[in-house]
């Protein structure tokens, strides 16, 4: 019977945690929204266990680094894994 009640009560944190894990998620959509030195139309968002992950493409390092401080500040975000990508300005050929 023990044995019952803790996997319906796992269930229920999981429940919690997906729910709030949602929630987290439309956080950091927002907050890359309205931040306008972020191109957030390229950037995916992905929330586990209060765990946040950035993919996508930005256009420098610095928008890079400004989405990773901008999701770090959200209340709930335990850590931010940073998968965002920028071009190499080294491999950018200028044509004059």
């Amino acid at each position: 019977m023990e044995n019952v009640k803790s996997e319906k009560e796992r269930a229920v944190l999981n429940s919690e945690t997906v729910q709030s894990d949602f929630e987290l998620t439309q956080k950091v959509y927002e907050t890359l929204q309205n931040d306008c030195f972020i191109n957030h139309e390229k950037i995916v968002v992905r929330v586990r266990d209060h765990t946040v992950y950035l993919e996508g493409i930005v256009t420098s390092e610095r928008e890079r680094n400004l989405a990773y401080e901008a999701v770090t500040d959200i209340f709930g975000v335990r850590n931010v894994v940073n998968y965002l990508t920028y071009p190499c300005p080294y491999l950018i050929r200028h044509t004059a």
